[in-house]
């Protein structure tokens, strides 16, 4: 029988989709058959089907790699009773900004239409009521998972301006969203390798890490320890997306009022999927 569904929203860039080839789709990785995902692209989109990596992002952004959604999904379930389900909602563009975009048109500033680009937080909006439809009753969205930066960043843009934009995509999303203004909604913090290569990356990385100070009912998600990346700064390998969804849920149960337990980050170590 289903008890609805927890959706755990994803969104941001690169990183928030993942970039990598070294997961394990049918091994480490593989989700639980109560893990499931509503995707807005491909054959299956608009549709439930059980998750399977790579996820597939918004707007035709081609599949990446494994994110950080599916690790936080595999952690989450193993705390609900046996009716609830997870719904993964990936709704990640790689190379996007709030104000300006990289390698991909695409920008996360509420109320900001530029011609030809599309405005990324009103497609969220779209394809996370969409999915809470299909759901049906009893679901609501459990977490947001925001992991982006690195192309506003790359503008050098300042702590408060990065902070300013953040704290009102959170604010709309939750008035938009029916069940989000109950959700945390939880940030990640950009890879190490990344903040060392680029010093004009400071003023954003301030502005994730201060995000709890400011927003109730939000969680900040350490970036992995060096060495997880796979192309030297930027994006991250297999193992560190498996380590930033144990810290997305450390946050998420900080968020909750509930103490961080061990498991997270062993699971991280050794994710474990449980038999049908």
């Amino acid at each position: 029988m289903n008890g609805g569904y927890e959706l755990v929203v994803v969104l941001g860039q690169s990183n928030a989709s993942g970039t990598n080839a070294d997961f394990e789709p049918d091994g480490r990785d593989a989700r639980d058959p109560r893990i499931e995902v509503f995707a807005a692209t491909g054959p299956d989109a608009g549709r439930i089907v059980p998750a399977r990596e790579p996820l597939a992002p918004l707007l035709h952004h081609p599949p990446g790699g494994m994110g950080p959604g599916g690790p936080f999904a595999a952690l989450l379930l193993a705390t609900l009773p046996p009716q609830r389900r997870v719904l993964l909602v990936p709704a990640a563009v790689g190379g996007t900004g709030f104000r300006a975009h990289g390698s991909h048109p695409g920008v996360w500033k509420v109320g900001l239409h530029l011609p030809g680009v599309p405005n990324l937080f009103e497609e969220a909006v779209a394809h996370v009521g969409a999915a809470l439809r299909a759901a049906g009753p009893g679901s609501r969205v459990a977490a947001v998972l925001w992991h982006q930066g690195e192309t506003d960043g790359g503008r050098g843009r300042t702590e408060r301006e990065y902070a300013a934009d953040l704290d009102e995509l959170i604010a709309r999303f939750r008035e938009r969203v029916p069940t989000a203004p109950d959700a945390p909604f939880l940030v990640g913090q950009l890879p190490a390798e990344r903040l060392a290569a680029h010093p004009g990356h400071a003023g954003v990385a301030a502005a994730l890490a201060g995000t709890p100070h400011r927003v109730p009912g939000t969680g900040f998600a350490p970036a992995p320890p060096p060495g997880h990346v796979h192309d030297v700064t930027t994006h991250l390998d297999a193992q560190g997306q498996r380590l930033l969804g144990a810290a997305y849920f450390e946050a998420y149960l900080g968020a909750r009022g509930r103490s961080p337990v061990p498991v997270a980050a062993s699971a991280a170590q050794e994710p474990e999927h449980a038999q049908p």
